[in-house]
């Protein structure tokens, strides 16, 4: 009885170990998915010449690469809007929605998208196989550039501080800082997903 006692007992033991070296396997890749970030991008200094994206004359403007379906995408969204609560009334922002050409439309008509529809200022753009991304220099869903009144690059990264999470970052406070003052220039790491593949980027 006791040896089946201990024979029970030792089991249950190692079915606990196993359980928390699974769980903590778990975390840790999840925690390393969160942390890692997207490839940053190859801007250029100033506004693309080749853009079909028109700039508006004077103003300073925010252009943000977003994957439809990346669950990254929603912190990015709500990023934006803080920026915009916060950064002076004259910026303007333009969100670049990627869809691949062999899609349908209805591809892009995600929750995310529609809540860039609803943001201040802002005017909504379906990138088709990642055209203006590639032109822009962007790889990776939640990049995000600023551009001054003269086309001059100011901010290069994400907004986000890692995969999924708002909330408090150097990529807000730097973008905001600069619309404000007019002074610098600065750039963070972005996360999310891929956009333009290495393969792609290599061959723009």
């Amino acid at each position: 009885m006791n040896v089946r006692r201990s024979s029970v007992t030792a089991l249950l033991v190692v079915a606990g170990l196993l359980w928390a070296a699974t769980v903590g396997a778990m975390y840790r890749a999840v925690r390393r998915f969160e942390t890692t970030p997207g490839r940053a991008a190859s801007a250029h200094s100033a506004w693309p010449d080749e853009s079909r994206i028109s700039r508006p004359d004077g103003a300073w403007t925010l252009v943000t690469l977003i994957h439809p379906q990346c669950s990254c995408s929603r912190a990015t969204i709500e990023e934006l809007q803080t920026i915009l609560e916060k950064a002076p009334p004259s910026v303007r922002s333009i969100v670049l929605v990627y869809r691949p050409s062999e899609f349908p439309p209805g591809w892009a008509n995600t929750e995310v998208v529609r809540a860039a529809y609803r943001l201040p200022r802002t005017r909504v753009t379906i990138d088709v196989d990642a055209r203006e991304a590639r032109l822009f220099g962007g790889f990776t869903s939640g990049q995000t550039f600023l551009y001054d009144g003269d086309g001059n690059l100011r901010f290069s990264g994400g907004v986000t501080a890692l995969r999924g999470h708002a909330g408090l970052n150097r990529g807000v406070a730097d973008v905001v800082q600069i619309a404000k003052t007019g002074i610098g220039k600065a750039s963070h790491p972005v996360f999310g997903c891929a956009i333009v593949s290495r393969e792609e980027g290599a061959h723009r």
